[in-house]
């Protein structure tokens, strides 16, 4: 597998308060995409070149979130907050929120309890993908350690968790073991598998969770100019699998870059 570097678009508009992205999903037609910023209590939906559509954004009552994904229905969009570890549903076409709930009130929590308890509060929900296989949730822990957990759709109950380190591939030639993260995700349903970015990794990778092993890892790099560049702080991935398209935000550059997967 190889990523192959096309083209990158500004994305901030800071009239708008979209100057720190942070998560990424297509619209259901591909022609679009929705992302956060951590500043804005606001859901922006962006061209595929990086614009902002003012028409399709909406204020919400929260900030500080940090991934999102939409539903195989198509019906709501759901995101994370990392400060307070929530779960935020929300009604696409109406912008009403559903349902909000902290991670710690799901059932099965005393599994993770511990893993979150040990880590620093900016360690926590980073990313979220909807399974459209399964019709389960899944959410990114940033790091120590690291995790991805499986959620039950009506987010009543932690299902399953996994720990994503070296033993299941989770490795970069840079960064310890300690120091990587993990700062996106994306639910691939044509390979059933996963994406992840890591912001200090500058890497990405992708992950079967039912054999739990890191199927390929490529550095978020690209030549620009002739000069060697790799992606700052990406903290969101989206996949077209039509058309062979990686999508990824940067938030310290508010940039939207864009690859094509062969």
């Amino acid at each position: 597998m190889q990523l192959v570097y096309i083209d990158r678009f500004d994305i901030q508009n800071k009239a708008e308060d979209l100057s720190e992205p942070s998560g990424l999903t297509l619209t259901p037609a591909g022609d679009a995409l929705w992302t956060v910023s951590d500043n804005a209590k606001k859901i922006f939906q962006v061209t595929l070149q990086g614009k902002l559509n003012r028409a399709q954004s909406f204020d919400i009552a929260d900030k500080g979130l940090e991934g999102i994904t939409l539903d195989p229905t198509s019906a709501f969009l759901l995101t994370v907050k990392e400060e307070d570890n929530h779960l935020i549903l929300i009604d696409v076409a109406t912008h009403k929120l559903v349902q909000q709930k902290r991670l710690a009130e799901l059932s099965g929590y005393t599994s993770v309890a511990a893993d979150f308890a040990a880590s620093d509060q900016n360690k926590g929900l980073e990313g979220v993908a909807w399974n459209s296989d399964s019709n389960t949730i899944f959410v990114l822990k940033e790091g120590e350690p690291g995790l991805l957990l499986e959620l039950s759709a009506d987010l009543s109950t932690i299902l399953a968790h996994k720990r994503l380190n070296r033993q299941n591939g989770f490795v970069d030639n840079n960064v310890s073991d300690f120091e990587l993260d993990f700062s996106g995700l994306f639910y691939d349903a044509t390979r059933h598998n996963f994406w992840i970015v890591s912001d200090r990794g500058r890497r990405l990778f992708l992950y079967d969770w039912n054999a739990n092993r890191v199927l390929e890892s490529m550095a978020l790099a690209y030549t620009l100019d002739g000069r060697p560049q790799e992606i700052e702080k990406a903290e969101g991935v989206a996949f077209d699998s039509t058309n062979s398209r990686l999508y990824v935000v940067s938030d310290a550059e508010a940039r939207l870059y864009l690859f094509e997967v062969r």
